[in-house]
């Protein structure tokens, strides 16, 4: 729950800055941003003060991005209250006006954190312009991008899954994407080495792009295996790690679908081995017109002892 301060500084003064509206874009940058920079280091030109327009206007950019940073957390906070007043979800009056408020605390934190985003960037822009120099935060990235949301408990979830479709696009790479999937005691590492050196072949011959692996993350088996593949090749990965908290024992097949929401409009798959998660990426990618090669652990020769 938000204290006093943290009230104000997030919302205002006054009581109903809930209902105010968010400057537009042009405002932000043009007449809140940009003439703050000019009317600070326009009269310092040619001044003895000169050199001082650089820190100062890097030390004004970052103070813009460092707020950007922490909304970004403060909302990040909100979505797992979210998720936990799903799961505890019993139907009771008191539990959906909770849930409720939290979406709307999200939604408007969400609001206030686009606004930050445009004025950060183009606080960045007016220090390039200033001094001549590229603009480096001290922490974060310079963009980033957000989820909306709607109300009650089937829309929450449906807005966590948007939100976290959200960030699975937001580490999409230029390329091709392969997703696998498969058993974790899978012992064969050669064979999904060849395997995979074929399908990277494969792909640059047939469409002229680059393989990019997506996986789960898991630590062991198939995937830990093509992991070690892919940064010995030189290849791009992206994990998309289940929710276990969001999703419980789905996280996994939840998982699944955010790697095929990405596919847009080339891709494969390759799944090792039959268990459920992997037969699942298979039979969700042949239902979406996605090609899926299946692939059979092939039994290693013992080498005789001496």
């Amino acid at each position: 729950m938000l204290d006093a301060y943290e009230t104000i500084e997030l919302f205002g003064l006054t009581e109903t800055a809930d209902d105010l509206p968010i400057p537009c874009d042009d405002t932000l940058r043009d007449k809140i941003v940009r003439e703050t920079f000019e009317g600070l280091f326009a009269e310092m030109q040619g001044t003895g003060l000169r050199a001082e327009i650089e820190p100062l206007a890097h030390g004004l950019a970052s103070v813009l991005f460092r707020r950007r940073n922490a909304l970004e957390t403060e909302r990040e906070r909100a979505v797992e209250t979210i998720q936990g007043l799903i799961r505890a979800a019993d139907g009771s009056e008191v539990l959906e006006m909770q849930l409720e408020q939290a979406q709307a605390k999200a939604e408007r934190l969400g609001d206030i954190l686009d606004g930050l985003e445009v004025m950060a960037e183009s606080a960045a822009r007016c220090y390039e312009v200033q001094t001549g120099r590229a603009f480096l935060p001290s922490a974060g990235g310079r963009t980033s991008k957000q989820a909306k949301l709607s109300g009650a408990i089937f829309e929450a979830r449906q807005w966590i899954e948007a939100h976290e479709r959200d960030q699975a696009e937001r580490n999409k790479i230029a390329g091709t994407p392969l997703a696998i999937a498969g058993a974790r005691d899978w012992a064969n590492h050669a064979q999904i080495w060849d395997t995979l050196d074929r399908i990277k072949a494969r792909f640059r011959d047939s469409f002229g792009q680059e393989l990019i692996l997506y996986h789960k993350g898991d630590k062991k088996g198939v995937d830990a295996i093509a992991a070690a593949w892919a940064r010995a090749r030189g290849v791009a990965q992206v994990e998309f790690k289940p929710n276990w908290k969001a999703h419980g024992k789905g996280a996994g097949f939840k998982a699944i679908d955010q790697m095929l929401d990405t596919f847009r409009p080339l891709g494969g798959v390759a799944i090792f081995g039959a268990n459920g998660i992997a037969l699942n990426l298979a039979q969700k990618a042949e239902a979406k017109g996605i090609k899926a090669m299946r692939v059979e652990e092939k039994r290693q020769e013992q080498t005789p002892a001496t």
